[in-house]
């Protein structure tokens, strides 16, 4: 019976290490898994970032009748862009998005922006599109901050510059 226990103890040992390799090569698989599962939620999210971008401009096409005005790069193009409600005294979305950002207790949605604004704007017609469109340029200017919730992101207002 001596044969019997050293191929005993060699299968016991071919377990063992089958068993330890099985682990490891888990291991590796889940963290392959998670790193994975998160570059495709941030896919997932740019692309509702560029959905809400293309459906903003195609609105914005169908009412100045189908033409994308075109803008100057540089400063100059940017000169007056926004400010159609200023100058009848009534502030802009990005105005009032900022504000509503600077007086939250606790970070925001873009839903919960838009719902807000348009209780407290009623002659305006306020789209979650468009305000979470607005929310993502804030935040790619540095003038606000998004968090990550699980599948939910929420928005908060950037520190003033000094």
């Amino acid at each position: 019976m001596p044969g019997e226990t050293e191929l005993t103890s060699a299968y016991s040992s071919k377990v063992a290490d089958d068993l330890q390799h099985n682990v490891t090569e888990q291991e590796r698989i889940r963290g392959e898994v998670a790193r994975l599962t998160a570059e495709l939620d941030e896919l997932m999210h740019d692309h509702g970032v560029l959905l809400n971008l293309q459906q903003a401009l195609q609105a914005g096409a169908a009412e100045s009748g189908g033409q994308v005005p075109r803008q100057k790069a540089g400063k100059a193009g940017k000169a007056g862009r926004g400010d159609k409600n200023s100058a009848a005294g009534k502030p802009t979305l990005v105005e009032l998005i900022r504000h509503h950002l600077a007086t939250s207790s606790a970070p925001c949605s873009a839903s919960e922006v838009t719902t807000v604004l348009a209780e407290q704007h009623r002659d305006r017609h306020i789209q979650t599109t468009v305000v979470r469109t607005s929310l993502e340029n804030l935040v790619a200017k540095g003038r606000a901050h998004r968090t990550k919730q699980g599948s939910s992101v929420f928005y908060t207002a950037a520190a003033p510059a000094e």
